[in-house]
This record gives C-alpha cells, structure tokens and sequence, in this order.
C-alpha cells in the first residue's frame, strides 16, 4: 500500500497505520481514528500553515465541543511523534492562525525506490550463500545477512570485478557514515564520530577526494529528516541529492579479543560492497585501515602500507575528536594534549591543540604553535596547510588585528585548494562574518550561497541555521542591518538547527544557536530571554571566554532596550575584563563603547525618573568616555554612533549649537559609509532641535526624504500641524503607516485623530512627542 515516510515514520493513510523505525526495529504507534485522519490531512498539505476551521470543516461534524477536540487531537498526535510545541520537528503552532506540518515528507508516488532497495538487499542474501555470514546488530530490519570478507588475507576477494573495471569506477565522492557501536559497551562510543573521523582524515590523506567527513555526513542525515541508521536506499537517495558516489556504513564489534569493523560501501548506482577487517586495536590500525579500503575503492591505484601509529596516541586522537563536536574544546583538549606526548611529530595533533586553544581564550600559546609547525611540511598536506591558515585568520579576526583580512583571503584560498568541506566551511563562514561586520552585504550574500553549495543540494536551510550565529552576533554593534536578513524567515532555520544540535550532542553549536535566538527580535521575548540565559551559561560551562563576552554584551544591551542601564553596566563590565584579558582589541572597543552608551542612557533616563539631580553627573561621564574612545582606533562606524550620542547628549543639556556640531559630524560618516539607517537617526534627532527652535521650515525640509523611522514621520508631521496644516500631517503619518505598519503605535492612531479633530476646527492640546533617545529600541538598532 502506498505510505507517507518522515523522519523516522512511516503512515499508511488508507489502514491509518502509524510505525515508527528504531535501530532495534519496527514498532507501530497507536492512533485514534480522528487523529490517524488529522495526521494524513496534515500531510497531503506540507508547509502549508491551515487554519482551525478549514480543520474543523475538513474533519469534523459542527458541535459545542469541536475545537476542543482538535486541539485535543493536535496533543496527542504530537505526543505520538515525540513532538513538542516548544521546539516543534513536525507540527509548528501559529497562536491565532492554525498550524503548519514542518517535517520533509517522502509522498507515495516516491515509494518505488524504497521497494527496489529492498528487493535488492533480499537479492543479495539468496545469492552470497557460500560465505560466512555476519549479523550487524542494531540494523536487523535495515541489513540483510552479509559476508565476511577478510581484506587483510584476500583483498582480491573484494569483489568480483577486476582492477580494470574497479578503476573506471573510482569514487568520485565518499561519504564517511558515523560508525555504530555494536560492542554492547559505552566506553565504545566514541567511535561513532572519532574513529569515522580519523578514517576519514587518513582516506583524504591517501588520495582519495572528495571525503566528506562523518560529523557533516550526520547534519546531512538529520537535515534530511532521516533517523540513524538509515535505509541503504535512503542512503541512495542523500548521495544522488549531494551529486556524491558512495558511502561508507560500518559498525564495530568484538570477537575473540579482537575488534572487527564490518562495512558496507553503499553506491549511489545502486551497487554494493561489503567487507570487515579485524585488529587488536583498530584505532592503531587506521593507517592499514584506510589503506585496505583504498584498495577496493580504487585498485588501480596501489599505495604502499603507511606505518603504524602508536595505538593510544591515535585512539586517544579520535577521543579527543568526537569529544569536540560535542562537549567543546575544553573536554577534547586534555585528550589532544596526551596524543600530542605520545607522538609529538604528529602535525594534525598540533593543528587540533592549537585550535581548542583558540577556542579557550589560550592564545598566546595557540599562536606560538601555529607558527612552529614546520612549513616545508605543512605544505606538502594541503588539507593541514588550510588548516593552519585558518585557525591564524581566526586569531587574528578574534584579536581585531589589521591584517585579519589578508589572513582570511589566504585561509580561503588555502581551503579552497584542499577541497576539504569542513575547512573550506570554516574558512568561507569566517569571510562571510568580515563581510558582514564590514556591511558588504552582497558579498556576505554571495559567500553565503557558495557555502550552501559546498554543502549540496537541499542542505539551504541546515546551512543557514548554522550560519545564524555569525548573521546575528554583529547585531549587537551598531545601528545599521542587513536590508536581505529575513528575521521571520530565520526564526524557523533557528529552531530546526537547535533540534538537530540537542540530537547530536553539540553543545557548542547549541549556544551558538541560542544566542542567535536570542539577537532575532522576531522571537517572542520570553523565549529571548531564555535562550540569552541558556547561551551564558553553557559559554561559562565550555570556557569559552571570547563567546561568552559576546553572549554579556548582548545580555546587556537587551536589558538597555527597557532602560535598564544600571543592570547592563554589569554585564559590559564583565565583557570588557574579558575583552582585557584576551588581548581583544575590536571586542574590548565594543565593550567600552557600550559601558559609555550605558551611562549615557542612565543619565538621560534619569531626568524622566525625576531625578534630575543626578543627571549631569551621568551625562558628563558618558560624555569623557564618548571622548576618550575617540581617541582610540576606532571603525568610522563607531565614530558615527558616538557622534550621533554626543549630540543627544548635548541636546538634553540645551546645548543646541553644540549638538547640531556632532550630528553634522556623524552624518558626514554616515554618509561616506552609506548607512540609511543610521542617517535616518542624525534626521529625526536634527528635526528634533529645529522643533525645540521653533524652525518648523527646517523640518519640513528635513522630512522631505521619504522617512523610514518612526520619529521622522511623527516630527514632520508636527511641523506641518504647526504651520497650520493639520491634513498636510495627517497625510505624512497614513503614508508612514501603510509603509512600515510593524513600527505604528496606538499612540499614533491617537495623536492622527488628534489632527482630524483641528482640520475640523476643534480644539486639541497635543501630547508631547518622544524624544530620540527613549525610542532608540524600536527603529532597527537591533
């Protein structure tokens, strides 16, 4: 019968048959018959966000209790599926509008392939009856029984092909699958991610390109919405997606003292070879691993044996590798440190210290490593040579160095001449961020679809997702964004990425992601606030001080956004003594720059508090920091931030000709650096003065540009209302509303009647407008 599949479900809407494919096997999960309809309904419309009463009217009879019994229904299908509401896979609820199936659905008329693989696994039983056959544990309704084909006696048992046909079909792409445990023992589990990822590296080192590694091959598999293991054809269907040849499927067990790593080469062609190997240690053996599988990949191409490593240097390595991708550098460092003592010639071993100092603040340390390795030798491995590259372009990036842009174009082209995807990722994320932060937004754009491609087809949202951190950390700096950033669009990437991150363990890029939650202002703000809160405290947790700064900085500017400077001193404060620390010239500016934006803030707060005696001591000290960062190196955009403050501070004191001084300064800046946004600030704070002069013209004329600030549309229209001209203002705020109806107030629907009532004739006593610096929030600072 024709099936629904995701994720790891497969519905048969005609029976109403729901089961659920787990790594011991096939189990149906109950439903309701309503629910069992409500789910297939669901799944006819993916996507498609469909409102309670086209539900009600699809599915139910008209009576008192029917909502309830949708939402009901809506409960127990999501409990069904392991779903949440919170952090929706499947069913996304939009509060007033309905609700959205989310989760990629394989629809019935795809089901042939599934049926073939199948077919063909059975196939491949009936026909290989002479060998020794092994059972792969934990895949039994995936794999069929295969044969033991030992490559360490015969590798030309391999297959029946000859070394001639084995070369015209040399991969031209190898997908190495996380590796299962099949040893029954935890201690073993570090092979899934480590021990695939040292096969990986020693494939790539031997000549094989590309090898995609497994940690990449996992987020493909998760994006995919794909449960692990997966079906061989499922596996087909990822390579044919990818435009990738073959992968990699292998689980380790024990026997006889012995540790066996069983294998299945999976093509996209549809064929299949299969092997297992056996060593004492099969993380000392990889060299001989990696060679063995060379030669059934690509036999014409015979490499001689490499040497052994040491067998705890390199289990120790892969150790220290699967613990980065989940628990941070911080657990994974002791772990490459041993490596690095057992076997101190090892280059990689150096690059993977080098980078979990980087990441732990140790960069003195990180940088006298980096510089140490040998370049004569570092050159011959392209892949290391990237490495190297970027993990110094990174340092200096995190430093705020000027050369940090030269250093990104070599780790770039570095990584581009490797063709290693987790480098050449790594490299290519770090230019977008330069961009980003230089407001190059069409080259950041540009960057950004070339790492969506690196990646393959239909991996855009994944990508994206792991993108939203450095899309959203320079939000924290300055007024101006990214006129292509869809906030709304990216809420939905964000979850996703947090799911998938939770489901591997990840717990660096689980921070990562929260603190980008928190920077959308699409985000409810209690969800903000909490994932702001998660992010510092896993950041504390994974001693990672330049991203906890971050995370601080962000904290307390989320707190400015209500006028609570006291509280955000707090947090720049501790961002700046890390800033201090590390040696973090760009991050401490920022630090400085925001604890002078704080106390401005206070002071200016503090006369609309009543407490005006305190005033002028909190202006005066805002303005000696103002002018005492000036003096520093400082961007030109922070130049004009600064300029834009001293002019509102110089405003409140009733410095008017003093204030019109700096905010001429900050739009010549503003005006270099093409920045819309932050001109459209310097405008309304200018008409602001002329209101205050009584110079109704000025702001006219100053309003003559098509506003896109709320302030501007508001004082433009006062000035018309004080010349006389009560519709000219009720024109200017209509116009403003249909324009940019997100940033209307209901006090602007009432100071619009206000002027209605004097075109009439009557009397009105307007309210007063605000004042620039208490609307700061609003207007796109985030």
């Amino acid at each position: 019968m024709a099936c629904y599949q995701f994720a790891a479900f497969t519905f048969n809407p005609e029976t109403g048959q729901l089961c659920h494919q787990t790594s011991a096997g096939q189990t149906e999960v109950h439903l309701r018959h309503k629910v069992s309809q409500l789910l297939a309904y669901l799944l006819t419309r993916p996507d498609q966000v469909i409102s309670k009463d086209t539900l009600l009217d699809a599915l139910w009879d008209h009576s008192e209790y029917r909502e309830n019994s949708l939402t009901q229904s809506i409960r127990e299908l999501r409990k069904a599926l392991g779903d949440s509401a919170q952090n929706p896979r499947f069913i996304r609820t939009y509060p007033q509008r309905g609700y959205q199936w989310i989760c990629p659905v394989t629809e019935p008329t795809q089901q042939a392939e599934l049926s073939s693989a199948r077919d063909e696994t059975a196939s491949v039983k009936q026909l290989r009856h002479v060998s020794k056959p092994v059972l792969l544990s934990g895949l039994l309704t995936v794999l069929a029984l295969v044969t033991v084909l030992w490559l360490m006696q015969s590798p030309s048992s391999l297959s029946s092909q000859n070394p001639r046909q084995h070369a015209a079909q040399r991969s031209s792409g190898l997908v190495v699958l996380p590796m299962i445990n099949d040893t029954g023992k935890a201690e073993f589990d570090w092979v899934q991610l480590g021990l695939a990822d040292m096969l990986s590296v020693q494939l790539t080192q031997s000549g094989l390109q590309p090898v995609i590694p497994p940690a990449l091959a996992k987020a493909w598999l998760l994006d995919a919405e794909l449960s692990w293991p997966a079906l061989p054809a499922q596996i087909r269907t990822l390579l044919k997606q990818r435009g990738l040849e073959a992968a990699l499927f292998a689980s380790i067990r024990l026997h006889n003292k012995q540790q066996v790593l069983t294998f299945q080469v999976i093509y996209a062609d549809g064929r299949t070879q299969q092997g297992s190997m056996s060593y004492p240690q099969l993380a000392s053996a990889m060299h001989s691993v990696s060679h063995q599988l060379n030669r059934l990949l690509s036999p014409g191409d015979i490499q001689p044996e490499p040497k052994k490593a040491p067998a705890i240097a390199v289990q120790t390595l892969a150790q220290g590798r699967s613990l980065l991708q989940t628990q941070g550098a911080l657990a994974a460092r002791k772990y490459f440190e041993a490596a690095h003592i057992l076997e101190p010639e090892r280059l990689w071993t150096q690059i993977q210290l080098a980078g979990t100092e980087v990441l732990l603040g140790q960069w003195p340390q990180a940088t006298h490593r980096l510089r140490s390795l040998p370049d004569a030798l570092i050159r011959k491995e392209p892949a290391l040579y990237a490495a190297q590259r970027y993990w110094l372009a990174e340092l200096s990036y995190r430093r705020g160095d000027s050369e940090t842009s030269a250093l990104v174009d070599e780790a770039v082209q570095a990584a581009d001449q490797s063709n290693d995807p987790q480098i050449r990722i790594m490299a290519y994320q770090l230019r977008a961020q330069l961009a980003w932060n230089e407001m190059d937004w069409a080259t950041h754009d540009k960057l950004t679809q070339q790492l969506i491609a690196f990646l393959g087809k239909g991996q855009a949202l994944r990508q994206d997702a792991d993108q939203q951190f450095y899309l959203g950390r320079p939000a924290s700096v300055g007024l101006e964004r990214s006129p292509g950033n869809d906030l709304a669009a990216n809420q939905v990437r964000l979850f996703k990425a947090l799911n998938f991150y939770r489901q591997l363990h990840d717990q660096p890029r689980q921070a990562a992601t929260l603190l980008a939650i928190a920077q959308n202002d699409q985000i409810d703000p209690p969800i903000r606030e909490s994932s702001l809160s998660d992010a510092i405290a896993m950041y504390r947790e994974l001693d990672q001080p330049y991203e906890l700064a971050l995370a601080l900085i962000y904290q307390g500017f989320y707190l400015m956004q209500s006028h609570q400077g006291r509280a955000a001193e707090i947090y720049f404060s501790e961002a700046k003594t890390l800033a201090e620390e590390l040696g973090a010239q760009r991050l401490l500016l920022d630090s400085e720059f925001y604890l002078a934006f704080a106390t401005m803030d206070q002071g200016l707060d503090l006369k609309w508090l009543g407490k005006h005696e305190q005033q002028p001591h909190q202006l005066a000290r805002a303005e000696k920091a103002f002018s005492e960062l000036l003096k520093k190196d400082v961007s030109p955009l922070l130049q004009a931030n600064i300029a834009l403050f001293r002019g509102w501070i110089a405003t409140d004191q009733q410095r008017l000709s003093l204030a019109m001084t700096h905010l001429d300064h900050a739009e010549q800046v503003a005006q270099t650096l093409n920045l819309p946004l932050t001109q459209s600030y310097i405008r309304y704070s200018k008409m602001q003065i002329h209101l205050e002069r009584g110079d109704y013209a000025a702001v006219i004329a100053l309003g003559s540009v098509t506003p896109i600030t709320r302030l501007e549309a508001i004082y433009t229209a006062r000035a018309h209302f004080e010349l006389g001209h009560p519709n000219r203002a009720m024109a200017t705020l209509a116009k403003f509303q249909a324009d940019f109806p997100e940033q209307w107030l209901p006090e602007d629907t009432q100071r619009q009647q206000h002027y209605q009532q004097a075109l009439q004739g009557r009397s009105v006593v307007l309210s007063a407008d605000p004042k620039p610096h208490l609307v700061y929030c609003e207007s796109g600072w985030l």
